[in-house]
């Protein structure tokens, strides 16, 4: 029986990204990923800000070959086929190769002295006394193993975050993907659609992901409510007038949690990343906000060990640490996710048709954030009062 300080379940940035930390702190630490291959299955639309590389310590050469585009502005296609076009003024987002981002991550773990374990899934894990006694299989061999501080960084169908009867996402979107050849895309711009025929309850994109716009990442998720299968909507996706005569490469899928958990610690248990539903719910995106709860967690997890504590009291620390953070705009965003989801295509039409004005658009180009959207609600009532009437709520929790 291998006994480790902290054992880290899922090998993806979040959970490598916690291994490091605390292995460059001396500590035994095992990363157990069930996939043969770091980084695979993509499931990530793959765009970002500077904040993730700032993060994670990632060198300038290194981001270098990671980002393959800088996008700039984005063009928003109403159910009717108009256009609201923003940004183009600035880089507002880097779209990288997440698979080299996730190898990056997971060397630079193994570098600070992690022991990284491929094709290994965890199939049980109890607490004991003062600990936590987990099974592995790897490659049909079964192994047992303690660890002080067990923490989830599983994924959105978390076993960890089920197995010790943590509560669950809100909500869990529905996604579809693929990576296209032969595209004629303007490389600054991402293409944004909704409606009802296109992404129910959600939205679907196109990501150019070269500086020619000759290559692109597309994809959608729907809500729980849809009329018809993914594949339906994908289809549709892609007899977009931008996307004839492309060339599918690869097709992925996946899931996303949205609306944080309101419990992410026990005795000897944390939750990060995916596992917590730490996701934008505005925009599905969870490598930032999961990379900075993960930052939190191995901070209170070294303090864990500085004094041997490891009760749900102590590391609950953790807990209000992110949420102080990151709770008011994971909160923001699951309101406007709900009144969002509920818009009909006219309701869509209409807003974007008040929101095509040069003075709103200045606002959306000042203060639009990627990690921080909430940001942008204050100033964008200013300048459109008429929208009181749709976030009245919301307002009322974005002032205090």
């Amino acid at each position: 029986m291998d006994d480790y300080d902290v054992a880290v379940v899922g090998g993806g940035p979040i959970g490598c990204f916690v291994a490091e930390r605390l292995a460059s702190k001396g500590m035994h630490i095992a990363v157990f990923e069930e996939h043969q291959n770091i980084g695979e299955p993509v499931h990530c639309a793959g765009i970002v800000t500077q904040r993730v590389f700032a993060i994670t310590n990632c060198p300038s050469e290194t981001s270098e070959k990671i980002v393959q585009n800088t996008i700039s502005g984005a063009v928003i296609h109403s159910p009717t086929g108009t256009n609201l076009v923003i940004g183009g003024d600035k880089t507002h987002g880097l779209v990288i190769k997440r698979q080299l981002f996730d190898e990056h991550l997971a060397e630079k773990a193994k570098k600070a002295g992690a022991r990284l374990s491929l094709q290994t899934k965890v199939i049980s894990a109890k607490k004991r006394h003062n600990h936590v006694e987990s099974t592995i299989q790897h490659n049909r061999h079964h192994m047992t193993f303690c660890c002080k501080l067990l923490i989830g960084a599983d994924g959105a169908h978390s076993q960890i975050r089920d197995t010790f009867r943590f509560p669950k996402p809100q909500e869990t979107l529905q996604g579809i993907g693929a990576e296209l050849s032969d595209t004629a895309l303007d490389p600054q711009f991402v293409h944004i659609f909704v409606g009802h025929k296109i992404a129910p309850g959600f939205f679907a994109w196109i990501i150019p992901t070269n500086l020619k716009g000759t290559s692109a990442r597309i994809g959608l998720c729907i809500g729980k409510h849809s009329n018809h299968t993914l594949q339906y909507y994908f289809t549709t996706l892609l007899q977009q007038p931008l996307l004839h005569g492309t060339t599918i490469i690869r097709r992925f899928g996946g899931t996303i949690p949205v609306g944080p958990l309101k419990k992410t610690v026990a005795d000897h248990i944390m939750l990060v990343g995916d596992a917590a539903a730490q996701v934008k719910p505005t925009s599905g995106g969870g490598l930032y906000p999961g990379l900075l709860c993960a930052a939190h967690c191995s901070t209170i997890a070294d303090e864990a060990f500085q004094i041997g504590h490891f009760n749900e009291k102590f590391l609950q620390r953790y807990h209000i640490r992110w949420t102080k953070d990151l709770g008011r705009e994971l909160s923001l965003g699951m309101r406007f996710r709900n009144i969002f989801s509920k818009f009909s295509d006219a309701q869509f039409n209409k807003y974007l048709e008040k929101l095509n004005t040069k003075k709103t658009i200045d606002v959306i180009n000042t203060y639009g954030d990627i990690d921080y959207p909430s940001r942008l609600i204050l100033p964008l009532i200013k300048a459109m009062p008429s929208l009181l009437s749709l976030t009245p709520s919301m307002l009322k929790h974005t002032i205090k």
